[in-house]
């Protein structure tokens, strides 16, 4: 104990029992299901948690090789692994404990151990509630699920972001996060209402696009279109499919042949005689699953397939009113659903691979008339299983193909909700044998937790380093294995809250069209108020970093503040200087300008306000009036009242000042710090001394015309100039060759002056 004494820090002293715990800074507490209590004369050891460390973070106060379990972990073995945290109690010197006080202690540590799953429960709610309130000052019309990193060993990562589309949240639909749990782009509300699954980057007419299903959620299946997005988040093309039926389903949206087709899957009702599943007393109702290859740009319909020509229903595992999404049979809002297909693929011959969930089937469909070629696993196998099996299955994918072998994936559920039959979920890579006719599974990817199960949906992608990705369905955990399966990412959305049907990754750039998004805030409107920036760019992923600028009045001059690094979605940065306007430069990694914000004024709060502000924010208000007050009601002010601070009543035009959006990048970097606003920094002084000069030369024209007025005055000041002719001009000879009355001068006619309320010029001789 005292050899690592400077290991541990004291937590509390119960007066002979001084408690010394394990501090883990950079990590997260995780509690052990189990703990150990270990009695001597001397100590009482309690392995009730776990703190998560991480050697790369370097935040460790002492060296790698901690005590574990009364052994130690070396440094080599410590790469994201967990690794408990031990609790020590010593009994002090001179007050050894009675009996009693013996009995007590064992309680008091007996309850910590016995309480920790509450404790755990109720920190989990506690960090669930604040993600839940997490809001993006400069973006509040942004809610995004919370992307919640468990375990994460970055150097072993394919690179990539991570594709979502998580639903039954407050804002459903596509959205992208880096594997540090930043958010890169919210879609929501950008592309279309509903919600949208199965988002990737696909091709399209030789440039990377993002392709989903967009649509509205039904009994297990959707209705909704396929969305074609460029990369810079505009909508560029929908595909719907043909043949007079129902719209698409969620389950596939896929484009194949360099992007001119596109494999797309339908739910669709059918009048059919169930009389076998004893519905006698009328017709009854069933759900085909149907796929179609669509021709992308005028949505003909290229081929088509259908369940009910190929599956008869009897081979089906999900009977009606099995499950909350089989139906009952009895009319077409809720048809018999005894197929379900939820994945289509297709390989260089033009046959397709689809999966059915509820005949547990994966099945080879012929691309020339149709019929099935072979079934993995179901009712009527073409192959023996050697060392598997799986149910309700989802996203079975080609991995290789030749005369005598086939390679495959799939995510095997194991579950439906009601029937279970494996005791977890897991990725599943399995190799046919078309000589022998055996299945063997060549590799399994679990999740963390063995007794993890997902009784819908989920997927399984193979990523280029041979990495796999796994979505974990209604779950909506992410995991990420090497090629040998060891797990080295583990995450999830909204734990309990959402789900996602599938999740995906894939090296990614976006430009949008529109502009930085930019807040400030400032306590009070003094010089030494610092000024707080908040920045973010939705979905821009060339950021590396910011440019900040500050001004007193919207028109400038601007400040160049600093330059920041990019910081997850957003970026806070802190000045020590109040500055009233502001906006800032997203920068790439060669100092290239993509973009610039509009000119943003500070919020201030009002000196009633200030109160209930911290220096870098204000928290939102959670009713009227003030603390105490009964029933306080909104005020409405007198008419009137400037309740707009931002509005420059000198410079209006400035409140339209729209920034700069963003644009393919410069060919050269920007030397120094010169800002897209006015861009080119000399410009600034030149006009300057432009100015000077024209103020000194107007100076002097004045000057002059005086001292001729105060000739004049001499000469006869109370004399009328009326009729009075002027000495001829000496004519252009007499000016200098830059004054313009030298090349406009008449030298015949002399100078009248006249009373312009009198005469005319065209009265004059």
């Amino acid at each position: 104990m005292d050899g690592n004494a400077h290991e541990f820090s004291r937590v509390w002293d119960l007066g002979y029992l001084e408690v010394y715990g394990l501090i883990c800074p950079g990590g997260s507490l995780l509690l052990e299901s189990t703990c150990a209590i270990s009695d001597d004369d001397d100590f009482i050891s309690i392995s009730t948690f776990k703190c998560q460390l991480y050697c790369q973070s370097h935040l460790l106060p002492f060296p790698l090789g901690v005590i574990c379990d009364h052994s130690t972990l070396p440094p080599s073995e410590c790469e994201g692994y967990e690794v408990p945290m031990i609790f020590l109690a010593r009994i002090s010197e001179g007050l050894a404990p009675s009996l009693a006080f013996r009995f007590v202690s064992f309680l008091l540590i007996f309850l910590l151990c016995c309480f920790e799953l509450v404790v755990a429960e109720v920190d989990s709610e506690f960090k669930s509630l604040i993600d839940h309130l997490r809001r993006y000052f400069q973006r509040p019309d942004l809610f995004p699920p919370v992307f919640t990193i468990e375990k994460s060993v970055p150097n072993k990562l394919s690179p990539g972001y991570i594709f979502l589309g998580p639903y039954e949240a407050d804002n459903s639909g596509p959205y992208i996060y880096d594997t540090e749990g930043n958010l890169v782009w919210s879609g929501w509300g950008n592309s279309g209402p509903g919600n949208a699954h199965g988002m990737h980057v696909c091709k399209y007419k030789g440039a990377n696009h993002l392709c989903f299903f967009q649509g509205i959620q039904q009994n297990g299946y959707c209705r909704g279109h396929g969305v074609i997005m460029d990369n810079r988040y505009r909508i560029v093309k929908t595909v719907t499919p043909g043949g007079g039926m129902a719209s698409s389903d969620m389950h596939e949206f896929r484009l194949v042949n360099d992007g001119k087709t596109a494999l797309m899957t339908v739910y669709q009702q059918r009048q059919f005689d169930m009389s076998l599943w004893n519905v006698r007393t009328g017709m009854g109702w069933l759900m085909e699953s149907i796929f179609q290859e669509i021709d992308v740009e005028t949505n003909q319909v290229l081929f088509e397939w259908r369940s009910l020509d190929h599956v008869d229903p009897s081979v089906s595992y999900t009977y009606p009113s099995h499950t909350d999404t089989s139906g009952t049979g009895f009319e077409p809002r809720s048809p018999w659903d005894y197929f379900h297909i939820n994945s289509v693929d297709k390989n260089n011959d033009g046959d397709y691979l689809i999966s059915s969930r509820h005949t547990s089937c994966i099945y080879k469909i012929s691309g020339k008339d149709g019929s099935v070629m072979w079934r993995l696993h179901g009712a009527n196998p073409s192959f023996k299983n050697i060392n598997f099996s799986f149910s309700q299955q989802h996203d079975a994918r080609w991995l290789g193909e030749n005369a005598t072998h086939t390679l495959l994936s799939l995510y095997n559920n194991g579950y439906n909700g009601f029937n279970q039959t494996h005791p977890y979920s897991s990725g599943m890579i399995i190799l046919i044998d078309h000589v022998a006719k055996t299945a063997t599974q060549v590799r399994e990817y679990k999740p963390l937790n063995d007794d993890m199960i997902s009784s819908s949906q989920g997927n399984m992608q193979v990523l280029p380093n041979r990495n796999v990705l796994i979505g974990w369905g209604n779950n909506a955990y992410i995991s990420e294995h090497d090629e040998q399966g060891r797990l080295v990412f583990w995450g999830y959305i909204d734990k309990d809250r959402i789900m996602n049907y599938r999740a995906l990754k894939f090296e990614w750039e976006g430009n949008p069209t529109d502009v930085p998004a930019l807040w400030t805030y400032s306590r009070t409107n003094d010089g030494f108020s610092p000024t707080t920036f908040y920045v973010s760019w939705n979905g821009a992923t060339r950021v590396k970093h910011w440019r900040f600028y500050g001004a007193t009045n919207s028109t400038g001059p601007y400040e160049f503040l600093t330059q920041v690094d990019k910081r997850g979605f957003e970026t806070t940065y802190t000045n020590s200087t109040f500055y009233l306007w502001s906006y800032v430069e997203a920068v790439d990694g060669q100092g290239r300008v993509l973009g610039k914000s509009r000119n943003q004024f500070t919020f201030i709060p009002s000196p009633d306000l200030q109160g209930y502000c911290a220096d870098d924010f204000c928290s939102k208000a959670q009713a009227y009036g003030l603390p105490g007050e009964i029933d306080p009601k909104p005020f409405i002010p007198p008419v009137g009242i400037n309740s707009v601070p931002w509005i420059d009543p000198e410079h209006p035009e400035s409140h339209y000042n729209l920034g700069q959006p963003g644009a393919p990048a410069p060919t050269s970097a920007p030397q120094g710090a010169k800002g897209l606003h006015g861009q080119a920094g000399w410009v600034v002084p030149v006009m300057g001394v432009a100015l000077a000069a024209i103020g000194v030369f107007l100076i002097l024209r004045v000057n002059r015309r005086q001292r001729h007025l105060h000739r004049a005055k001499e000469r006869n000041s109370s004399e009328s100039l009326h009729e009075h002719e002027s000495k001829a001009s000496t004519g252009a000879a007499g000016l200098r060759w830059w004054d313009w009355r030298r090349w406009i001068a008449s030298h015949d006619e002399p100078h009248h002056y006249f009373p312009l309320a009198e005469q005319r010029p065209s009265s004059l001789p």
